[in-house]
């Protein structure tokens, strides 16, 4: 299996963005890198042409370079980006990763990744994205593993990729959840995201932990953690396993996972490094077990 580092998911700025990726190009041992933004256009930090340079920055890396684009198109203006963003990947030679149906129709016939957000829940699609240029598929992060076995089993070309690690992207709003939590309109924000570098949390009137907020994104609370199924997921024939960026450690948390990949480090160890790295708070994988996706299962074995 290859480890993949999924598009920034949060507002860092473009400095912030550049620094991580190169980051994660030139100092860790990842394979495949996704580089663009997913959530909100207002906080399209990299045009289309800077995000081109940033890829041939890091081509060099040897690791593959991937243009992810926006989960939810809603008009006119995004569209075009996403033609933009489209044609650069097609001069470069690097794949896109789509996460709107409505991006298929711009991209077609160019090489293509069906990012987590399109509904992938059957062989049946897969074998429609396979014949408009999809090359890899990431699965829906609530599938439990028992519908993954049954998307996998089909005829299918593309690889399969698992979100594997981090605060599971759940929904886009047209509204903007921290704009308000600010008393802001949307069309003028303030950036208020760009203040919480791993999304803002929600906590219920009982003062539990509920969601992150982010932007116009809802998260989970708790990170997504598939470290103890690693086994399973070999068995299962998955090719790729997502990393989703977050502000601190990120290249501990690869050197973890790629160790624990490699057989050089054991499960448990591995799993409690995580747990320091994230000050011992709770993780999730319920979804992957077919449980609440709050919930930890300890090993699917």
């Amino acid at each position: 299996m290859k480890i993949a580092i999924g598009p920034c998911l949060f507002e860092w700025g473009k400095k912030g963005i550049r620094q991580f990726y190169q980051q994660m190009a030139y100092e860790t041992e990842a394979d495949i890198l996704y580089i663009g933004e997913v959530v909100c256009s207002k906080r399209n930090q990299l045009s289309p042409e800077e995000l081109a340079s940033l890829a041939e920055a890091l081509q060099p890396s040897g690791k593959q370079i991937v243009f992810s684009t926006l989960g939810l198109l809603m008009n006119e203006g995004e569209q075009s980006t996403l033609r933009q963003i489209a044609d650069e990947a097609q001069r470069l030679g690097v794949w896109l990763e789509v996460n709107d149906m409505g991006g298929m129709g711009v991209a077609e016939g160019q090489p293509m990744v069906a990012g987590p957000h399109i509904n992938t829940y059957n062989a049946e699609t897969v074998a429609f994205l396979a014949r408009v240029g999809v090359k890899r598929v990431v699965l829906p992060v609530e599938l439990p593993h028992a519908a993954m076995r049954c998307i996998m089993a089909g005829d299918h070309a593309p690889e399969m990729e698992v979100f594997a690690y981090g605060r599971l992207p759940l929904t886009f709003s047209a509204r903007c959840y921290t704009a308000r939590a600010f008393h802001l309109a949307k069309s003028n924000c303030q950036y208020k995201c760009g203040d919480f570098p791993d999304g803002m949390e929600v906590r219920t009137q009982e003062d539990a932990s509920f969601l992150t907020v982010n932007g116009t994104q809802t998260m989970s609370a708790l990170l997504y953690n598939l470290l103890p199924d690693l086994p399973l997921l070999q068995r299962m024939g998955v090719n790729v396993l997502r990393l989703s960026p977050q502000s601190k450690a990120m290249p501990e948390i690869v050197s973890i996972w790629k160790q624990t990949m490699d057989g050089r480090m054991a499960t448990q160890e591995a799993l409690q490094r995580l747990r320091e790295l994230n000050t011992d708070e709770a993780f999730c994988n319920g979804y992957f077990h077919g449980r609440p996706g709050l919930q930890w299962i300890e090993s699917a074995d």
